[in-house]
């Protein structure tokens, strides 16, 4: 959203007629949405193709210790299942990680270090 400079009304008048130009306002906006639907449905089109990709990144650089911390929390994998998904040992658990447990496997089988995994068939 953004903030626009608004003069507030100073009498009864002025707020009845500032009331009406909004209520009319969002009536138009209500119109419009289910063309803008329409026009999405009918090409097809995708978020990026309406609206332009903000940076995901600051405008300022970073500093040398953010740096320091960025590349300190790159923790290498540690455990690595057949189809390519790693986990560090940090944090939760991933998914793919509990569902193998559960079925019977055990943590040692995904610790990376020891003999490759192989892709079951």
């Amino acid at each position: 959203m953004y903030q626009e400079e608004i003069e507030l009304p100073r009498t009864l008048a002025q707020m009845k007629k500032r009331l009406e130009e909004a209520m009319h306002e969002a009536s138009e906006a209500e119109e419009i949405i289910p063309l803008l639907k329409e026009a999405i449905a009918q090409f097809d089109l995708e978020p990026d193709d309406l609206f332009e990709q903000r940076p995901e990144t600051s405008k300022r650089p970073a500093s040398d210790a953010a740096k320091g911390r960025a590349a300190a929390s790159q923790a290498k994998a540690v455990y690595q299942d057949a189809d390519g998904n790693t986990w560090a040992g940090r944090g939760r658990r991933p998914t793919w990680l509990n569902e193998a447990l559960e079925r019977g496997k055990a943590l040692e089988d995904f610790k990376l270090g020891g003999a490759r995994l192989r892709k079951a068939k």
